[in-house]
């Protein structure tokens, strides 16, 4: 098998591996953060983007309008999200981040990082490093195609 066959392979493997529930499990385990993933995900979005409507929250997490709804609902009843009018629009509510659902971010964000931290036991420094720069020039090769079709 050739050197790009065997590493279409790998990505492959790891792309259907960490979109599985399991891998997200793993994270908020440790994370510490005992959230369904339903909502974790509309989270994390509102957190990146927000304040934000429910229908481009809705998009965004390809789910439809009233799924994104209850799941607002949900997050601002745990007290994770605030919903206000948009300045633009007073029919219009958004979504933003409270303090509370921002600390559950970060404390996602730090569940992601242990786990490669527990994934990179015993690698060298310069693999690391090597591993870095070469994913980030396959991400900006994957980006700029995806870009050349928008």
């Amino acid at each position: 098998m050739e050197e790009a066959e065997d590493y279409y392979d790998v990505w492959l493997g790891m792309l259907g591996r960490v979109s599985r529930p399991r891998f997200f499990a793993l994270i908020l385990d440790r994370a510490g953060v005992d959230l369904d993933l339903d909502l974790i995900r509309y989270l994390v979005h509102i957190d990146l983007r927000g304040p934000i409507g429910v229908l481009e929250l809705a998009e965004l997490a390809e789910q439809n309008h009233p799924k994104a709804s209850r799941s607002l609902a949900r997050l601002e009843g745990r007290g994770l999200i605030r919903r206000d009018e948009a300045p633009h629009d007073r029919r219009i509510k958004t979504a933003t981040v409270t303090p509370e659902g921002h600390r559950v971010v970060e404390a996602i964000n730090q569940g992601r990082r242990r786990v490669l931290d527990e994934v990179f036991a015993g690698w060298s420094a310069r693999d690391r490093t090597e591993l870095a720069r070469l994913t980030r020039r396959f991400a900006d090769g994957m980006f700029a195609l995806v870009d050349a079709q928008s």
